[in-house]
This record gives structure tokens, C-alpha cells and sequence, in this order.
């Protein structure tokens, strides 16, 4: 073999494992990136003379488990809506503080036990007062609920605008990878393509199919969010009726309504347009109830000032917001009816008989708290359903997680070993290149 094709051999074995060190230490440094792939040098053997020696790089392998990334999106996109969800629904449940004493169980039960108190006191000032007071407290209850969710519906309404900003913006940043890999893919943008991927899967149910060249085309609902040089992007708009808001997905400027799936976006959504509205509404049907069966008895009935056709709580409720006491009770305690026109002083057959309100199954054939507590059933059973849902949907995410680091992950251990394997046959054909020149400047120092 001539003297120059050992050089030639030489110098292309010691820059192949140069850029195996380099790889192997670019691993290293990032063990602790999530985002990063690992890298893999391939070196094939190099062929001199009668032998083979030497070695040479073939290629950088990118390391992946394209299956796993691909259902890693999928997957991702329920466990953060089901986060979203049990996050929301706790609060939606929190609003009722059905765990203290202004919850409005505690409160109507104590209110209808008031009119018992004053139906066997009919005449004294203080049971009265009793009755107003909890008419009052729980009126201001259900005032203080309708209050609370219908805050938590704009905070929620202000929220899905930076998330489909969010979203808009990745969508972006990927057309732009995809137009970088169109001129030459490397593997630091296809570490960028997936975060950005697992980013917007988060949000979004989105559908990835990847070309060869690495570019990937993106839908949602079955439309082209990205495909080569097109980007659509999301848009939030608010339309309102009968007094109830709801926000619908459209895409780019268009009427198209999209369906965003699954993800925190999902979640949002249904909370704004659904839930609440749901608990709302179940709130007014109750305060209306309460309101129109309570008047009903009480203004047959004949008060202290001798006068009947008095309403106890405000006529013509129509919800939750407007469920109060009337005003003109709350100012003056004679106008509690308690008796019947055709009897006399000590009767309290009126105030016995709002009492026993609360034993009639007359709202959807339930009695009132019956109703009440169903709807808190309801909600409880969703917020356990949610937490069962994002428990196992974190098993399934981490599963799959798993197996794609056992493929793209980092082994400290692993990587150390292969560095000083490489360092060393580094050295190793460093010596061979010593060597043959020595013998070059030896033999040329024979003439």
C-alpha cells in the first residue's frame, strides 16, 4: 500500500471519530433537554490494499420512535384537556361553597325552618325578623353564585384569546421550520418541528402527517391548517342569545365553524359554552321555583297590617340575578303573612304551610333540595370522572413516553462509555499516523 493512502486512511479515520466525539459530547451536553433527539454517528470500514483498516463516517442518524411521537401528540392533546377540565370544574364546583354554612343547602333548609319557628310564634317581632333575615341570606346566595360563574365565564372568554394567539403563533413558527427543511433539513429543526408539534397538540386535536422531507402538513377537523406554502390560522368570536354567550372556532376569515377536538382549547370551550351555562341555568330554574311556589302561598295569606296579595320575594323572577326578597318586607316585618283571612290572632296555618314547601317534589318531581343536590351530584361526578380521566391518560402519556426515550433519550452512562471508546481510538490512529511518519522521516534520513 503506498505510503499516501496510509495518510489518506489516517486522516479520514481521525476526522471520523473526531465527529463521533462530537456527537457523543452533543449528547451528553443535552441529556437534560426534553426536546432533543439523540444523535448516532454510523462509521463504516475503510477498504486499502489487501486489508481493511480505517474508518470513515457513512452518516448522522437522528434517533426516533416516529410511532410513539406520533400517538404521544394524540395522547397529549387528552391529558391537557382533561387537566383543563378537573381544573374548571373544581372551581365551576367551588363557586357553591356547599362546604360552609353560606352553601345554599344550609341556607334553604334554614329558611324553610324559619317559617316553622314563626308559624308557631306567629306574633312575635323577632321570628319575623328570622324570616326575613334568611330570606335575605339566601336570596344573596343565589345572587353571589350567578355572580361568581358568570365572572368565571369572561375570565374564561379573556383566556381563550392568548390560546388561540398561542396556537396562531406556532402555527407560524412551523411554516417557517417547513420552509427551512424545504432547502435542507438539519436535525436542530427537527428538534424544533416536534416541540413545536407537542406544543400545539396541547391545544389543538391536530392530525400530523409528515413528507419524506421531513415537512410535515397539519389539520384540524379535517382542514388544512399547514400544507407546503398555506397556513390557516384560528380566530375566537362571540355571539350571544337569549342571554347566553357562547364562542365558536372559526378558521382564517372564513364562516367555516371548526371542531377543536381535544386539548386545553377543548376544555375552555366547553366550560364557556356548556358547563356553566349548564350550572345557570339549574341555578335560575331553582330560584324561580323557590320564588313563584313561596309567593303563591304567602299572598293568599292575610298579615299583621291586615292586608293580603303581599308577595314575599319579588314578582316576576326570572333567575338567580333577580331572586330577592321584596323590598317592602324587608323594610317593615308586619307584612309577613302568617295566618288565612278567616282566622284570628295565633294562627300560623300560612307561615306552616311555606314551611312544608320543602317536602313537596313539585320542580321536575323533586322537592327543592332534592333538585339541588342532585345538580351537585352531577357536578361532583363529572369532577371525579375528569380526575379518573387525567390519572390514567398520565399513565398512557408516560408509557409512551418511555419508549420513545428508550430510543431518542440520553443514557449518561451509555454516552460516557462510547466517548472513551472513541477518544481512544482517536488516539489510536493518531499513533498510527505518528508512527508512518517516523518511518518516512527515518527512511528519508538514510540519504
Amino acid at each position: 500500500m503506498p505510503i499516501s493512502n496510509i495518510y489518506e486512511l489516517g486522516k479520514q479515520t481521525l476526522l471520523a471519530y473526531q465527529s463521533a466525539i462530537q456527537t457523543t459530547s452533543g449528547n451528553i451536553s443535552n441529556s437534560n433537554n426534553e426536546n432533543y433527539s439523540r444523535r448516532r454517528v454510523e462509521l463504516s470500514q475503510l477498504v486499502g490494499g489487501f486489508s481493511g483498516i480505517g474508518v470513515s463516517v457513512e452518516e448522522s442518524v437522528r434517533m426516533r420512535q416516529a410511532f410513539a411521537e406520533h400517538q404521544l401528540w394524540g395522547e397529549n392533546q387528552h391529558l391537557n384537556e382533561f387537566q383543563t377540565s378537573n381544573t374548571l370544574l373544581r372551581q365551576i364546583e367551588g363557586t357553591f361553597a356547599e362546604d360552609t354554612e353560606s352553601g345554599i343547602t344550609s341556607l334553604l333548609t334554614e329558611f324553610w325552618n324559619s317559617w316553622s319557628n314563626l308559624a308557631n310564634d306567629p306574633e312575635n317581632e323577632y321570628s319575623r325578623a328570622i324570616v326575613r333575615d334568611k330570606g335575605v341570606l339566601l336570596s344573596n346566595s343565589f345572587q353571589r353564585i350567578h355572580t361568581d360563574l358568570r365572572e368565571m365565564q369572561d375570565q374564561i372568554r379573556q383566556e381563550i384569546d392568548p390560546h388561540i394567539t398561542e396556537v396562531n403563533q406556532t402555527l407560524e413558527e412551523l411554516s417557517r421550520i417547513n420552509q427551512r427543511i424545504r432547502s435542507g433539513h438539519s436535525d436542530e429543526l427537527l428538534d424544533q418541528r416536534d416541540q413545536l408539534l407537542k406544543k400545539l397538540s396541547s391545544e389543538i386535536d391536530i392530525k400530523v402527517k409528515e413528507q419524506d422531507s421531513g415537512m410535515v402538513n397539519i389539520y384540524l377537523d379535517g382542514y388544512v391548517l399547514i400544507s407546503d406554502d398555506t397556513i390557516n390560522t384560528l380566530r375566537a368570536q362571540q355571539s350571544s342569545s337569549n342571554d347566553e354567550n357562547k364562542v365558536t372556532i372559526y378558521i382564517g376569515t372564513s364562516d367555516t365553524a371548526l371542531n377543536v377536538g381535544s386539548g386545553k382549547l377543548k376544555s375552555l370551550l366547553k366550560a364557556h359554552n356548556e358547563e356553566i351555562p349548564e350550572q345557570l341555568h339549574n341555578l335560575d330554574q331553582l330560584a324561580v321555583h323557590i320564588a313563584d311556589s313561596v309567593n303563591a302561598v304567602h299572598e293568599t295569606g292575610e298579615n299583621l297590617a291586615g292586608s293580603t296579595n303581599v308577595s314575599f320575594f319579588t314578582s316576576n323572577v326570572t333567575g338567580a340575578a333577580d331572586f330577592k326578597v321584596n323590598s317592602a318586607v324587608v323594610n317593615d316585618l308586619s307584612l309577613i303573612a302568617s295566618r288565612l283571612p278567616t282566622e284570628g290572632e295565633g294562627s300560623g296555618s300560612v307561615a306552616q304551610e311555606i314551611s312544608d314547601l320543602q317536602y313537596a317534589s313539585t320542580l321536575n318531581g323533586s322537592t327543592d333540595l332534592e333538585f339541588y343536590h342532585s345538580v351537585m351530584t352531577q357536578l361532583g361526578n363529572k369532577i371525579q370522572e375528569a380526575d379518573f380521566q387525567e390519572k390514567s391518560q398520565q399513565l398512557i402519556v408516560e408509557q409512551l413516553q418511555n419508549q420513545r426515550d428508550s430510543v431518542t433519550g440520553v443514557s449518561i452512562d451509555e454516552e460516557m462509555t462510547q466517548l472513551v471508546q472513541f477518544q481512544q481510538a482517536y488516539q489510536a490512529a493518531a499513533k498510527i499516523v505518528t508512527t508512518v511518519d517516523e518511518m518516512v522521516n527515518t527512511v528519508l534520513g538514510m540519504h
